[in-house]
């Protein structure tokens, strides 16, 4: 999916939720937002990239000016203490359900929310986590039943992350698959800071090396998405190799929709966030998806 003009101002919000979390002056702060502002104003191929890519440029200038390698530290560290927090009461809540696996699947997406795209404090979506699981959360009955049917099938599974905080929930999604379904797991991180997003360093404090194997995508780079062409080998290996590949969040599902070379048994797992997303899911924004390749 390319950049659309609703994604300007999504992006122009991250730049001005990283150059707050810095606590730069104020005069700092307003000249490298200025440079950000112009930046995307004057970016000849915008229209035709995808708004991760857009998205990598500007946080490639936010390292550039700050000098800060992973301007969004702060913010994942504590989605990550926050959800875990409650983890052993969501986990007691999931196993005691009529079926598991679709409650931790619900929970898995409903995590999605916790965006620094959308919100100047991301973690606060806890609160919308903790009510996820006391009220139904409607998702396309076709879609799961195509996506259970596949577990059922599967002996390797490959989930490609994204958020901080979120990744608390595919945690808890992949332990209640193992314990239903004897899998080998894969967890795809980021190869680099980007965003919010999960990177390898903060699967160790969630305990991830415990329950899958942890790889990265092998991109080179701040973006927030996963473009195969940038991939390493050992990724594509790992992809191409499984039964079963789940994708988590927008970016990875705006970078990936259009990849010939992706696997059939491909599974998307997001938030439809806003109008664009809901444009083409042609669903309200607020809803959960389960997308089927």
């Amino acid at each position: 999916m390319k950049v659309e003009e609703e994604c300007i101002p999504c992006v122009l919000k991250m730049s001005l939720n990283g150059l707050r979390s810095l606590n730069l002056e104020p005069y700092k702060l307003r000249e490298i937002y200025h440079e950000f502002v112009k930046s995307i104003m004057t970016q000849n191929d915008i229209w035709d990239i995808t708004s991760a890519e857009l998205v990598e440029k500007i946080l490639i200038k936010l390292i550039d000016k700050t000098g800060v390698a992973d301007p969004f530290i702060t913010i994942k560290e504590k989605a990550n203490s926050q959800l875990l927090s409650i983890y052993d009461k969501l986990k007691d809540h999931v196993l005691n359900c009529d079926d598991p696996i679709l409650m931790a699947t619900k929970l898995s997406i409903f995590g999605n929310t916790i965006d620094v795209m959308l919100s100047d404090n991301p973690e606060n979506n806890l609160k919308k986590v903790l009510l996820a699981y006391t009220k139904e959360i409607p998702l396309n009955t076709e879609s799961y039943q195509k996506f259970s049917s596949q577990l059922k099938n599967s002996k390797s599974l490959l989930l490609i992350a994204d958020n901080a905080g979120e990744a608390v929930m595919d945690k808890l999604l992949i332990e209640t698959l193992k314990e239903k379904h004897h899998m080998e797991m894969y967890y795809a991180v980021r190869n680099s800071p980007a965003l919010n997003d999960i990177t390898y360093d903060e699967t160790v404090d969630i305990g991830f090396p415990d329950i899958a194997q942890v790889i990265t995508n092998g991109i080179a780079g701040p973006l927030p998405g996963t473009m195969l062409s940038r991939c390493s080998q050992k990724f594509l290996n790992v992809l191409n190799s499984v039964d079963m590949v789940i994708v988590k969040g927008g970016g990875n599902f705006e970078s990936l929709i259009g990849e010939t070379n992706l696997p059939l048994n491909t599974f998307f797992l997001l938030m439809c966030k806003c109008e664009v997303h809901s444009r083409f899911f042609n669903s309200p924004v607020g809803q959960a998806i389960l997308w089927v390749n």
